[in-house]
């Protein structure tokens, strides 16, 4: 195969999921901060803090978008540069919903995201369409999971006319 060239992010990252695997799955904290975001008034019965959940939670994702941001600019960038964010805030959001919240499933995301974004330059070089259109994609992606979900979570009935059920029966 030849040399295999990885970059470092790519470790952390893998790393940075078996320890919130961990955390959110075996540990008291994790159990809090499901507890908090499922059912608040539950936590609070418990004894759990709002705020310092929150903080915590803050600082965590604080943290690890900051170790992100580190691993971009070492990586194939190599310098600090006012226009290297190319808007991956965004497609966290997608990722994170596409994971359904869960560390594994957002490296499976992630993983899979990104092999669109690379599918969209690749077509942007062979076919000359425009770059946007793998933003689309993902755009679309995320509208369609928010549909199904909505669809799974709440039942749609139809309501018909009030009087009409008593006429009929009468």
């Amino acid at each position: 195969i030849g040399p295999v060239y990885i970059n470092l992010g790519a470790i952390l990252a893998v790393i940075a999921v078996v320890a919130l695997a961990f955390l959110m799955g075996r540990t008291l904290k994790g159990f809090e901060i499901r507890v908090q975001g499922v059912a608040p008034r539950a936590g609070r019965f418990a004894g759990f803090s709002r705020e310092r959940t929150v903080w915590f939670c803050f600082l965590l994702s604080g943290g690890l978008a900051g170790l992100a941001g580190v691993c971009e600019v070492m990586s194939t960038v190599g310098q600090l540069q006012p226009g290297i964010s190319p808007g991956y805030g965004f497609t966290a959001i997608i990722v994170a919903f596409l994971g359904r919240l869960n560390p594994v499933g957002a490296l499976i995301a992630a993983f899979a995201l990104s092999i669109s974004y690379l599918g969209g330059e690749s077509a942007q070089v062979a076919l000359g369409i425009s770059d946007k259109t793998a933003r689309v994609f993902q755009g679309i992606l995320l509208f369609y999971i928010l549909a199904c979900d909505s669809f799974i979570l709440y039942r749609l009935r139809l309501i018909g006319q009030p009087g009409r059920a008593t006429e009929q029966g009468a």
